[in-house]
């Protein structure tokens, strides 16, 4: 599976397989809705692009647009606190981080830019396809929750300022 860089700044950020970072898009996709957020323009436009970022079009291209997005301090905040609830979630509840839950967390997102016109699909069924192509509904992530943990644990220090790896350190921020 390819890798991407999730930075913030001057080249400040982890690098994280896909699947995680997809996982993550999905979340805070998820929980941006959850919450009601999307009615400030800039989080609805945000919200939008993890959606697209979502699908794998890139492998090792995929992106959180942390820069791009979270321009002010309050931005960072929120997509902070957002990022802390999904990790309370994860560890609170058995069923929220599940191959079936970010199934349907992707069948959503892509929903979403299905209806903004954003992707065009030729019938539901080509839709469903698309949705299945993530193969989340097979996905075994019980096996490494702890690893998909530690990618929310990762980008929260990283949101906070306490990450301070860069695209050449070492990568011995991930649990063996």
């Amino acid at each position: 599976m390819a890798s991407s860089f999730i930075g913030l700044g001057d080249d400040v950020g982890f690098w994280a397989r896909d699947g995680f970072v997809e996982a993550i898009q999905l979340c805070l996709v998820a929980e941006i809705e959850v919450r009601r957020l999307d009615t400030e323009p800039w989080l609805l436009t945000y919200k939008r692009r993890l959606a697209l970022q979502a699908l794998p079009l890139i492998y090792g291209g995929t992106s959180l647009e942390l820069d791009e997005h979270l321009t002010t301090a309050a931005r960072r905040e929120l997509i902070c606190q957002l990022n802390e609830q999904i990790i309370r979630r994860i560890r609170q509840e058995p069923d929220y981080l599940t191959g079936p839950t970010l199934h349907r967390f992707r069948h959503r997102a892509m929903q979403l830019l299905w209806e903004t016109g954003e992707l065009v699909f030729e019938s539901k069924e080509d839709f469903q396809r698309a949705v299945n192509d993530g193969g989340w509904q097979h996905s075994a992530i019980q096996e490494v929750k702890r690893n998909y943990l530690h990618g929310f644990v990762l980008l929260n220090r990283l949101l906070k300022g306490r990450l301070h790896a860069r695209v050449d350190s070492p990568i011995d921020y991930w649990p063996c």
